[in-house]
């Protein structure tokens, strides 16, 4: 008997023939006498319409009680998911967080998990139930409900697999795996059949789409081997693994970023730090960050971030930052090209990628081991994400 751990994200639950195609895909698996818990996510577009009922009613809704709100998504897909097993001879139970006894610390929407009481996991998985459990969130020592961050359902799975000492886990999404770049951008996109967690760690730090970079840390730390693969195809997907000798490629894959902008101020003191921290603060990534002393008592700071991240945060930006700040300007429709590797410097074809970004378009660029990085303003983005990549691939 083989107990297996399956995990849906909500493009895999979006609607009731996705709901259902995938319960049709859990009985596959358990008529042939495996032990089943699965764990879904909120289906598409559920959690940012929750999100955006709440800020309709506050810019800064209260941590605690979007927290209660938000774990609205997942209860509602346990309960179509197990109903739809049900309909199809599946004998399946559904079970929030706190039935298993998910416990979590106190931070809301970031929280960490604990501990994992697994309460009656082992009595349902005798009694041949597949057992489908919310992702995403967890319960506090406090009794409040928590959340475990964007992407949170992988985190979620990986520890059920962990603590229930699962022979498989399975990511399922809506491509077939992890990809050298975007196959929705990239036309040549190859799949990578098997990766290590170090080098999918770095992926996801670029691209959060790929999967939450917490979930694969986790993986990494326990050494939990999962796979990457398609809900709605048989295809093999991409096997995460502690060590691989798959490629020998210097470039292991290209992510990218659009509708970017590079904020520039010029200010009266030394802000940099709580600058990085107003935008931490609120949960906003920013890169190519510079930082320059240009006299005693002025300094002039560049960082680049999503455009509508910073719009909807421009006038409380201003409103704290405004006695410093002599000059705030910002470029717009900016892209960003990443490529991730290992030895990236040593790499022959570095001037090669150079050539084929024209100079003038290239904003800035960071170079370094582990990677390769331009902020361009080329209306040509797609196109020369291609040409890059068929250079490298």
């Amino acid at each position: 008997m083989t107990r297996i751990v399956q995990k849906y994200g909500g493009t895999s639950v979006r609607d009731i023939n996705c709901i259902r195609s995938v319960a049709n895909r859990i009985k596959e698996s358990y008529i042939k006498g495996n032990e089943m818990i699965v764990v879904v996510s909120a289906r598409a577009g559920v959690t940012d319409r929750l999100i955006s009922d709440a800020k309709k009613l506050s810019t800064t809704p209260n941590n605690r009680e979007l927290d209660v709100l938000l774990c609205i998504g997942e209860q509602e897909t346990v309960a179509l998911l197990s109903i739809a097993l049900d309909a199809i001879g599946v004998r399946a139970t559904s079970r929030l967080a706190f039935q298993i006894g998910l416990q979590t610390c106190q931070s809301h929407g970031s929280a960490r998990i604990e501990n994992i009481q697994g309460t009656n996991v082992e009595k349902l998985l005798a009694e041949k139930n597949v057992i489908i459990v919310a992702g995403f969130q967890g319960i506090s020592r406090n009794g409040d409900l928590t959340t475990l961050g964007r992407g949170g359902s992988d985190l979620t799975a990986l520890a059920l697999a962990h603590r229930f000492q699962a022979d498989r886990c399975e990511i399922f999404t809506d491509v077939n795996g992890v990809y050298t770049g975007d196959p929705k951008v990239i036309q040549n996109a190859k799949l990578i059949e098997e990766i290590d967690f170090e080098s999918l760690l770095r992926l996801s730090f670029f691209d959060s789409k790929i999967m939450q970079d917490r979930s694969i840390a986790f993986a990494q730390k326990n050494n939990i081997p999962f796979t990457i693969s398609n809900t709605f195809e048989n295809s093999p997907g991409t096997s995460v693994v502690e060590q691989t000798t798959q490629y020998e490629s210097y470039v292991i894959g290209i992510t990218s970023k659009t509708n970017l902008c590079l904020i520039s101020c010029k200010s009266s003191g030394d802000i940099v730090s709580k600058v990085l921290m107003f935008f931490e603060g609120h949960d906003v990534a920013v890169s190519f960050i510079k930082h320059r002393h240009l006299d005693d008592h002025t300094f002039f700071d560049e960082i680049s971030l999503d455009m509508l991240d910073f719009l909807n945060l421009k006038d409380e930006f201003s409103e704290i930052f405004r006695p410093y700040l002599q000059s705030l300007r910002r470029e717009e429709n900016l892209s960003r090209i990443d490529m991730i590797g290992t030895n990236i410097q040593a790499y022959p074809k570095v001037s090669q990628i150079f050539d084929i970004i024209p100079q003038p378009d290239i904003l800035r660029s960071e170079y370094g081991k582990h990677g390769l990085s331009f902020l361009i303003k080329s209306d040509r983005y797609k196109s020369l994400l291609n040409d890059v990549h068929d250079l490298i691939f």
